[in-house]
């Protein structure tokens, strides 16, 4: 049985999968098929961009292999390109346009994408359940953790999730 929502996953890409992440991979794999509509956000670092010019951060530009999915998306899942910590206006109007009410969130990194998108998801009055087991930081379990604790106080403790009570249900 599908689950009656949309499954975004924040992402899953080959250059932010580190033994931190790995886990995450094949349980998201396993999972899309299990809803009704599947987004994938993937990271592309454009040049100028404030991950450059700010942060000096130079990995992920657009067409290096390090920015394709480490996961096989579903024939039908949407994927969302972008050079943002959160999917922005186009990607609020995608869900919409998909009647959200509410979105499974997933994916790499808790304390940065995830977090972002988590935010924007709630700001837009999308309500964000996050699978806290199917997230991970691509640095280390403990930024994994703060950011679960900071989200806990965002977006509320009741919408922090594990994936087995979505399988449950």
């Amino acid at each position: 049985m599908r689950v009656p929502a949309v499954l975004l996953v924040v992402d899953v890409q080959k250059g932010f999968v580190t033994p931190a992440s790995a886990h995450v991979v094949a349980p998201i794999e396993t999972l899309q098929v299990r809803f009704e509509r599947v987004v994938f956000t993937a990271f592309e670092n454009a040049d100028p961009s404030p991950f450059r010019d700010i942060l000096a951060y130079d990995k992920l530009s657009p067409n290096d292999p390090d920015t394709e999915l480490a996961l096989r998306p579903r024939d039908d899942a949407y994927i969302h390109n972008r050079c943002a910590y959160g999917g922005g206006r186009s990607l609020i109007d995608r869900l919409r346009g998909m009647e959200a009410e509410t979105v499974y969130l997933c994916g790499i990194a808790t304390e940065a994408c995830v977090l972002k998108t988590a935010l924007d998801l709630f700001e837009a009055g999308i309500r964000p359940l996050l699978l806290a087991d199917l997230c991970a930081s691509d640095k280390h379990r403990r930024y994994h953790d703060m950011a679960l604790e900071i989200l806990s106080k965002a977006i509320g403790p009741h919408n922090l999730r594990h994936s087995g009570s979505v399988l449950a249900a």
